[in-house]
């Protein structure tokens, strides 16, 4: 779905906004696996807004990401999380500078068993010529 904004941008500039925000999301879902910390934070902007069940957790700066984010992220995936998949993900609204994406992930212990599968909105921005996710929504634990 294309917002009325949108409808004075061609569609090949929205395509490859598109595929920009969904690369951004893979990206940010291989690092995570890989504990390819830099990418990840590469993948996220600041302020970042994590909204999970009636929880708002708001990072401001890339420090303070950097310092709570993964320990937070540990703690939610438990001791048993060996990676991440991402299911499926849905362009649900574009502009060439901001995508909304529904993905679906599904997290595995170490023997491939899931663990939870979850679905989420992401809003993804390019900012600086970089595709982040600005902010992201789901009924996750907190």
């Amino acid at each position: 779905m294309v917002n009325s904004e949108s409808k004075k941008i061609n569609k090949q500039q929205l395509r490859a906004a598109e595929s920009g925000a969904i690369r951004a999301v893979q990206e940010y879902m291989s690092a995570l696996n890989e504990a390819d910390h830099k990418t990840l934070f590469e993948k996220l902007h600041t302020p970042h807004i994590r909204i999970a069940g009636d929880d708002v957790t708001i990072y401001p700066t890339r420090k303070e990401l950097e310092e709570d984010y993964l320990p937070g992220f540990m703690n939610r995936a438990g001791p048993s999380w060996k990676y991440t998949t991402l299911d499926s993900v849905e362009v649900l609204q574009s502009s060439v500078k901001k995508v909304h994406l529904f993905i679906q992930w599904t997290r595995y212990d170490e023997h491939d068993r899931p663990i939870t599968t979850q679905q989420a909105l992401w809003i993804m921005r390019k900012i600086d010529g970089r595709w982040g996710a600005q902010a992201r929504s789901s009924f996750a634990p907190k």
